[in-house]
């Protein structure tokens, strides 16, 4: 059983949402909550609850899991992380520089839809 990092599950919740360039006064709105509690909750200065995990994942299309995933000290995460990252950049490594940049470019637009 893994212990939660509430701190880094609320970082999460937040990076999702500016990453998305959604407002907190959206959010509560949406919720029918305060603008302050988003942000406590953002913060670990209040408990998340499923509601709030659950409105995240619909509203940023990830799944409740990949939230959670974020508090959890698991090193065979980091570990196999690590390696795709290092296969990944391999892979990229043998692209030339102008096909690089064109990956980079087509990257950075299919995480903006």
């Amino acid at each position: 059983m893994y212990e939660l990092d509430f701190k880094k599950i609320g970082l999460e919740m937040k990076r999702l949402r500016t990453e998305r360039s959604i407002t907190q006064e959206k959010i509560a709105r949406d919720l029918g909550c305060t603008v302050a509690f988003i942000s406590n909750v953002e913060n670990n200065h209040a408990k998340l609850n499923l509601r709030l995990v659950n409105y995240y994942a619909r509203l940023c299309n990830v799944s409740v899991d990949s939230i959670l995933d974020a508090g959890r000290e698991d090193p065979v995460r980091a570990d196999v992380k690590s390696a795709r990252d290092e296969d990944l950049l391999r892979v990229f490594h043998q692209y030339p520089d102008d096909q690089q940049e064109k990956i980079v470019k087509l990257l950075r637009y299919a995480k903006k839809l």
